[in-house]
This record gives C-alpha cells, structure tokens and sequence, in this order.
C-alpha cells in the first residue's frame, strides 16, 4: 500500500544544448510523462561532478538522472565522455556505502528527441518507484543511509579521491576507450581501493562527531568488517596509541592520541597537529 502511493523524487541534471532543449520541446509539443522530475540546467555533463549526485541524495532525491549529448556530439568535444567517467565512480561510490547504484542513472537526447527524453524519464521513474524511497530497498533506516551519504560526499570533496579521478581522466583522454567495460575495470582498479578507504575514514569520524566514542567493535560493525575501510585514516583506529582506550575510540582535535597523553614537545596543541597533517 505504501509502495502504490510512493512518488519519487527525481532530480535532472540536463545538458543545456541537448538534454535541456528536449525537455523544452516535449513541453511545447504537450508530450506527457510524470511531473516527478526536477531540472537543474548544466552547460555540460562534463561539468556534472560527484558531490552534486550526493548532495541531491542528501537533500531528499530518491533518483538522480543526468541528460547530455550523444558521444561525439557534445559542443565542448569531450564532456559526455567524461560524464561516463564521472558516472562510473558515483556509482561506486553509492555501492560502497549501501545506496543502490540503479538510482543514478545517465542517458542521452539529442535536441530533436523529445520523444526520447519523455521515454527516458518515463522509464527511470518508473524504475525508481518499483525500487522504493532511500533506505527502504537498502535496508537500512533512512538516517543511517543519509549518515553515510554524507561521508561519502566529505570523501569524494576530498583532494585524495579528486585528484585520482582527474588523473584517470587524462589517461582515458589519451587512450580514447570509453566503453563500458573499460570504464569499468580501470575505475574499480584504479580508485576502487581508495573509494574505500577515503569514504570509510570520513565515516569513522562523522560517526565519532555525532555519536561520541565508540568502541572498535561498534566501527567495524558499521564502517566495514575488520575495518577494511577504515584503512586510510589516520591513527589506524584501533590500533594501540593511537586512540583508542579500553576499547573505546577517542576524539581529540584531529588526531588520535590517547586521551590524558603527554601534549607534544614543542607545545602545540592538538587542533595544530591535526591542522598541519590535513594541509
């Protein structure tokens, strides 16, 4: 009963030249799809970054579909290819923490399809109903979820996973093979481990923000078993001196001494250690 009056949200991020024309077009011709969609106007999908995707979840979408320019039409060369890049790791980044990737999804309407475009949409929305509001289908409570998408998001605004991607794309640039398995295995390769590690250190410590200490046990229950994602932050949480206490993982600044340790040689405090190893 739930699920039959369930109306996702849909946010659009739509290519100006093409994808946003179609839009425009299929309202001047009285073409009907569901009013579910809400548009945001990009020059490029080239322009489409990872932490719009996750800021719209953040703010209550239930699915994200981006619109562009055929491969190889694109006005600025190249931006539809990089969208397949960027959509590739956006979907990774959403399996990683437990949001079902189908819920972003990335097409392309030319400006003279509007026919293609209301199918487009059409398609996705029902898709998105059939998969239920954020956190339903995951299985997790809708806090829990939104808790993890914003660590994902402090990740992926992050200059470890950034310049990652921005390197990939200069090898892809080179070697001019986007095709979907390709896109595929080199992502997972080559930013797969990160994603992991960068996402579960930003969801370490928004939980330790917001939750107060917890002990190691707690983490890897939530965070990933055996702290596999937990891998890259600093301190190595759960490691003896470095934060943790009778179990219990403690915050300081941002750093992870033990509670009630010596302050450091040269009297800095905590805050200033913690300043100069993220600058």
């Amino acid at each position: 009963m739930v699920q039959d009056s369930f109306k996702p949200k849909i946010l659009g991020f739509l290519c100006n030249w093409c994808c946003y024309t179609a839009a425009d077009s299929a309202g001047v011709g009285r073409y009907q799809y569901p009013p579910n969609l809400r548009t945001i106007r990009i020059m490029c999908t080239g322009r489409l970054d990872p932490v719009f995707i996750l800021e719209g979840f953040s703010c209550g979408a239930d699915g994200i579909f981006t619109g562009g320019c055929h491969p190889g039409e694109c006005h600025y060369q190249v931006g539809n290819y990089e969208a397949i890049l960027v959509a590739e790791f956006t979907r990774m980044v959403l399996e990683t923490v437990g949001v079902r990737p189908e819920r972003f999804h990335l097409d392309w309407a030319s400006a003279a399809e509007a026919p293609r475009f209301v199918g487009l949409i059409t398609n996705f929305t029902r898709k998105i109903e059939g998969i239920g509001p954020v956190g339903q289908a995951e299985g997790e409570g809708g806090d829990e979820v939104m808790l993890k998408v914003a660590a994902a998001k402090s990740a992926v605004g992050g200059m470890r996973l950034r310049t990652s991607l921005g390197n990939l794309a200069k090898d892809f640039r080179k070697d001019n093979d986007y095709s979907l398995e390709t896109v595929r295995r080199r992502v997972a390769e080559k930013l797969g481990p990160a994603i992991k590690t960068e996402v579960g250190g930003q969801e370490i410590l928004l939980r330790l923000k917001r939750q107060g200490p917890l002990s190691t046990a707690d983490l890897t229950g939530k965070v990933g078993a055996g702290g596999q994602r937990s891998g890259g932050l600093p301190g190595q949480v759960g490691e003896e001196g470095a934060g943790c206490r009778e179990g219990r993982v403690l915050v300081s600044g941002l750093t992870r001494r033990k509670q009630g340790s010596e302050p450091p040689e040269d009297g800095r405090r905590d805050t200033d250690v913690g300043k100069k190893r993220y600058e």
